[in-house]
């Protein structure tokens, strides 16, 4: 039984009863949710990372200790592909049974599987390993890097599903139901994958269901309300602008407590190409590349999650989930994509929520994907 349509925390009793009370009544802490409103409708990872990190464990990728956390086994840097930042970190429990759900993470931002902004941001995306295990999962954390053609981001993809088809049974993880979980920048990659058949293995898709949140990709032709408008990030009214003001920190290119080593692979510029965006496609040429037609026949479970606080999100679910969202429901019923609208969150704080006790979005993502079957 999937959640269908859920637009809010409080919405939880009449549209998904079959969630447990405590998630029910899951919400933005009070003061946590203050401190994200102060910051705004902008992308600011030091400043929220300095609110969540004293809700996680005192050790993390800085820390020497062993284990760093107690009952999760870690392989890191493993390889999927030839290039060499073709890396995953995969988190499996250390003790109990196999045949566990697999998580695939993609991460948003430069694609660094191990955040590098500064010393609390450091300690983000290991929350995402550490909560897939403590619920029953293996957590596989892609390291993304740039490309030479627009879908080689989704060939990573690929390279890193089948890899884990082939592998993930090492780390207690059953390859026959896993999903795909991407957030921002990570979304590209994704609309690639999950849109191009050809790029898929022998297998077909791999993944039972997929997470876009807070993101975009191709669906032309369908056009999404202002897309393509508004000032440069760093800009009056960007995405970045403000960004550490309220933390005192020097923005989203701080690099207090940068840490060295191979968990600081770079994903250089959004798309796969490096030295600045290229010209954007004709239509003809998007259109051709278009994830839609897929997506409109896909057996791929869809859940789409706008925070409240993203950029361009305005008191509901972003334009672009929506518009995309409907189409499917249109053109696919049976498959109509579940919406989470994210009270309260921003969007760094609804990845770096996860593994803390703002539930409010792991709660029901993590209800999402028992329900897909």
């Amino acid at each position: 039984m999937a959640i269908k349509n859920l637009n809010a925390v409080a919405r939880w009793v009449t549209t998904a009863a079959f969630l447990s009370t405590s998630l029910v009544r899951a919400q933005v802490p009070a003061d946590i949710e203050a401190q994200l409103v102060k910051i705004g409708h902008i992308v600011d990872p030091a400043c929220t990372a300095k609110i969540y990190r004293p809700l996680m464990p005192a050790n993390d990728i800085n820390s020497t200790v062993t284990p760093l956390y107690p009952g999760v086994a870690i392989a890191r840097d493993l390889s999927f592909g030839p290039n060499p930042k073709d890396l995953v970190d995969v988190f499996s429990a250390e003790k109990g049974g196999g045949s566990r759900t697999v998580l695939m993470y993609l991460p948003g931002g430069a694609g660094n599987k191990i955040e590098q902004q500064n010393r609390e941001a450091n300690a983000f995306m290991d929350n995402i390993g550490r909560w897939g295990v403590k619920n029953g999962m293996t957590v596989v954390i892609m390291q993304r890097h740039p490309g030479a053609n627009w879908d080689d981001p989704g060939r990573d993809v690929s390279k890193m599903v089948q890899w884990a088809q082939q592998n993930i049974a090492k780390y207690k993880g059953n390859p026959n139901r896993m999903f795909l979980w991407a957030q921002s920048a990570g979304n590209g990659p994704l609309g690639i994958y999950l849109g191009r058949p050809e790029l898929w293995g022998p297998k077909g898709v791999g993944v039972k269901g997929a997470v876009s949140m807070s993101g975009q990709f191709n669906i032309a032709p369908l056009q999404v309300p202002g897309a393509g408008r508004g000032p440069a990030p760093n800009q009056p009214g960007g995405i970045f602008y403000g960004a550490g003001a309220t933390c005192g920190s020097d923005g989203p290119a701080s690099t207090a407590g940068l840490i060295n080593g191979p968990s600081r692979a770079s994903a250089g510029a959004e798309g796969g190409r490096a030295g600045g965006a290229p010209a954007p496609p004709d239509a003809a040429t998007l259109a051709a590349r278009s994830s839609l037609p897929e997506l409109r026949k896909t057996k791929v479970k869809l859940l789409f999650a706008s925070a409240e606080l993203d950029p361009g999100v305005d008191g509901a679910m972003s334009p672009f989930y929506q518009l995309l969202h409907d189409d499917l429901c249109k053109n696919n019923p049976k498959n109509c994509p579940t919406m989470l609208y994210e009270k309260g969150e921003s969007h760094m704080s609804e990845v770096f929520a996860v593994d803390t006790a703002d539930v409010s979005v792991s709660g029901p993502i993590l209800a999402w994907m028992k329900g897909v079957k």
